[in-house]
């Protein structure tokens, strides 16, 4: 019997002995030895390292995984860590890779008979050019989320940013099946016909977390437990951004994403600018810096003069503008928006694009719906009531900005030259 067809006859057994009683057992937890979940993130150089989880019923399938470099004979092994799936009978199992090759191609497996799935690095400085897909708001139902994944993976990304509102779980136990949904969402469509899983980078948003956000907490916290208190499956389930809750990845010496936490586990002043300022003096010399973060300090809809809104205005966005930013990624308002450069609240071409908007899976909203009308609407530039993703690239100095809906059309196209 293959390792597949006894990993199968074990869940079919297990499911027998509990009767079909746990509450929160689902379609998704009958598998075909593949795991129930695969998610590819990096916590380290690009390049050199990945991290890969994978998704298991209790201890069914193996914590080993094997990988080899693509066209060696050689498998190595490397065993997981494991840790809980929040409020699950699943396993989380975590593997980082490092010392491997730039741009190269990998392998990987979980099991002598299972299928066989890839991953690349990262090009090591201006090898080739970059090309990711960044977008947020991802599944208000799973069929929308998978529909523009489907997109997304048309343009072979080397990954994709997510800005928040990821499964809509609110952090609460009682929404565990929406993770379930979400994470299959992903192993149907973010792993290409050749077996490339495409890694994701995601931030926090307002639906990650008990109550949306840090100063709706009474017992509000700077610590890493509290934040995994309100925050469980995020947590648990992403290897980065990982605690507190924002962090910066680097690409060699030609790029970083520094992932922002909009109030939601951290507030925006204090600790979390002064380590802004912090990252980006130290990177002041970086061609190509993308802050990402769910609430807007520019939104497409709402009010101007949002709390978070005008806190990120007041405490971000100087940053930006004295270390030049030219573009930054938000989310949060369920349509797509892109603004005039702005410096000092006013339209300025020396000054930062706000873009995005957060509508990859979920219903959108009408823009400029409920600004004030007046000049504080003036500021954008282009917007669409549509699901959408952005198509990235970076070559050389020059970046590129490919809006696409979720039907495959083009609805905004944006350059610019650091």
């Amino acid at each position: 019997m293959t390792m597949k067809g006894y990993n199968a006859l074990l869940i079919v057994a297990l499911l027998i002995v509990e009767g079909c009683t746990a509450t929160r057992t689902s379609v998704e937890d009958l598998y075909d030895g593949d795991p129930l979940a695969i998610v590819l993130t990096w916590q380290q150089d690009p390049a050199t390292t990945m991290t890969i989880d994978w998704h298991t019923r209790d201890n069914i399938h193996t914590d080993t995984m094997w990988y080899r470099q693509s066209g060696e004979t050689e498998w190595y092994s490397e065993e997981a860590s494991s840790h809980p799936f929040p409020y699950s009978p699943r396993i989380i199992h975590r593997v980082e890779l490092t010392g491997l090759a730039s741009g190269s191609d990998y392998e990987f497996t979980f099991g002598r008979d299972d299928r066989i799935f890839s991953f690349r690095t990262m090009p090591a400085d201006e090898q080739r050019p970059i090309r990711f897909v960044a977008g947020g708001d991802v599944m208000h139902k799973k069929e929308w989320m998978e529909k523009t994944n489907r997109e997304a993976a048309k343009y072979d990304p080397d990954f994709i940013v997510w800005g928040g509102d990821l499964a809509y779980a609110d952090g609460k136990e009682k929404n565990l099946n929406r993770w379930y949904k979400f994470l299959d969402a992903m192993r149907n469509t973010l792993i290409l016909p050749d077996g490339r899983v495409i890694p994701v980078i995601v931030a926090i948003g307002n639906h990650e977390v008990r109550r949306g956000y840090y100063h709706r907490h009474a017992d509000a916290a700077e610590d890493d437990s509290f934040r995994e208190q309100i925050s469980p499956y995020f947590y648990g389930l992403f290897a980065f951004p990982g605690q507190p809750g924002y962090n910066v990845l680097d690409f060699g010496e030609n790029m970083s994403i520094v992932v922002l936490d909009s109030g939601h586990n951290n507030p925006v002043g204090g600790r979390q600018t002064e380590w802004l300022a912090h990252v980006l003096q130290e990177r002041k010399n970086i061609t190509h810096i993308f802050p990402v973060y769910h609430v807007p300090a520019y939104p497409g809809t709402g009010s101007f003069s949002d709390r978070i809104s005008s806190q990120i205005r007041y405490n971000w966005v100087p940053l930006f503008e004295t270390y030049n930013m030219r573009v930054v990624f938000e989310n949060h308002d369920h349509l797509y928006k892109r603004t005039y450069p702005m410096k000092n609240e006013e339209i300025d071409s020396t000054g930062v694009v706000y873009i995005g908007g957060g509508a990859w899976g979920v219903r959108t909203r009408h823009p400029r719906g409920l600004l004030r009308i007046g000049r504080r609407a003036e500021y954008l530039k282009e917007t669409a009531s549509k699901r959408h993703f952005n198509v990235v690239t970076i070559d050389g100095t020059h970046q590129h900005f490919l809006v696409v809906n979720n039907y495959g059309e083009i609805i905004d196209e944006y350059s610019i030259r650091n």
